[in-house]
């Protein structure tokens, strides 16, 4: 059972920001950092202007550099990798560059040799050398909707270690989103992530994570279990109890007991009631669910599938080809200036919907 403590606080002012942050601290499990090497880990899901919402706000990031480095921290790094991770990449449009600058605090790129690791029984995937080379990790997300996992949070945030394209084959292996999550799940307990916060000052509803619309929430969030953070999230925006397969999963796993202690405020007297969250599909029957696996051969494809597709408006399209880099199953292409899609390869990740600079892109209801 962990502490995690929610915090009002309306806007980016740095110093109410800060002592903000500090108050959550106070109340949660915080990590001892003194003398220690210590990541933060923002979600930069693409290197976007902050008022656009997209990535954690460079305010939040920047208080918490200075309050790590007033704890006693011997040296603080900050890093992430985005779906489509260029080498020049390092967070100038979201001005997470500039916070390292101002605070000398180390930008660390993550696909700068990136180690093998091996998450689980069956599957190594490429991480961010980092990881293996600090004593604290902290993830620093951004209070968001996913049109796959229904909302991201801590735990998603550190797919991020995942250098660049290394993510994209991961929809292939694990196609249906209960098995997904199950591998976020891997790739988090791998990152040794210590202590989580959320930034939920301005969050974003409907069509996350990069095309939904911002919305007023006013909350910081954080704890030393990042399951019990999320879990504030979802309760927050109005999800069911078992809607979030990310958290199903790290219960299972036994990641999470997801019995938190709310020290400060109680999310269930913040739940927003009419916050557009993602409609959640309908789950199947458990002697379905067990018995299809055996039966049918490719069952995970089949069943992502029947999840909604992709739709792509061409006169929003401005042929940038990030749609086609980052799919993972090859199922895009440029055919006579258009972006067409081969719907029996989509997997229906929605990484496209994810990458779109000018949100051409959007997700059809469940038919």
């Amino acid at each position: 059972m962990s502490k995690v403590a929610i915090q009002r606080c309306q806007t980016y002012e740095y110093d109410l920001v800060y002592s903000s942050l500090i108050n959550i601290i106070e109340n949660s499990d915080f990590p001892a950092v003194e003398n220690k090497r210590v990541l933060l880990k923002p979600n930069i899901l693409s290197d976007s202007k902050p008022e656009l919402g997209i990535t954690t706000n460079p305010v939040v990031v920047e208080a918490m550099v200075n309050i790590v480095k007033s704890k006693g921290a011997r040296e603080v790094l900050v890093g992430d990798s985005p779906g489509l991770h260029t080498p020049q990449f390092h967070g100038k449009n979201c001005g997470i560059a500039a916070v390292c600058e101002r605070t000398n605090a180390t930008w660390v790129n993550f696909a700068d040799n990136p180690r093998t690791h091996k998450v689980n029984r069956k599957t190594k995937l490429n991480m961010a050398r980092v990881l293996d080379e600090v004593d604290v990790v902290i993830s620093i997300a951004k209070f968001k909707t996913h049109e796959l996992m229904y909302l991201t949070g801590c735990v998603k945030n550190m797919f991020g270690t995942l250098p660049g394209l290394n993510k994209s084959p991961c929809h292939i292996k694990a196609a249906s989103r209960e098995k997904f999550a199950a591998l976020i799940c891997d790739i988090f307990k791998e990152s040794h992530c210590n202590y989580g916060i959320v930034d939920g000052i301005i969050g974003m509803e409907g069509p996350g994570p990069a095309n939904g619309t911002l919305r007023q929430i006013g909350l910081l969030i954080g704890s030393s279990d990042c399951f019990e953070v999320d879990e504030a999230m979802r309760i927050i925006m109005s999800y069911k109890q078992d809607d979030i397969p990310i958290l199903n999963e790290g219960k299972r796993k036994g990641l999470t007991s997801l019995t938190p202690t709310w020290t400060l405020l109680d999310p269930n007297t913040l739940i927003i009631k009419d916050y557009r969250i993602v409609d959640v599909a309908k789950k199947e029957g458990l002697i379905k669910s067990l018995l299809i696996p055996f039966l049918t051969r490719g069952s995970d494809r089949k069943k992502a599938q029947k999840r909604p597709t992709p739709n792509f408006d061409e006169k929003l399209c401005i042929r940038c080809k990030r749609c086609i880099d980052i799919c993972p199953a090859r199922a895009l292409s440029l055919k006579n200036n258009v972006v067409t899609l081969e719907e029996t390869k989509c997997v229906r990740c929605y990484c496209c919907h994810e990458m779109c600079p000018v949100a051409a892109i959007t997700i059809e209801k469940d038919k």
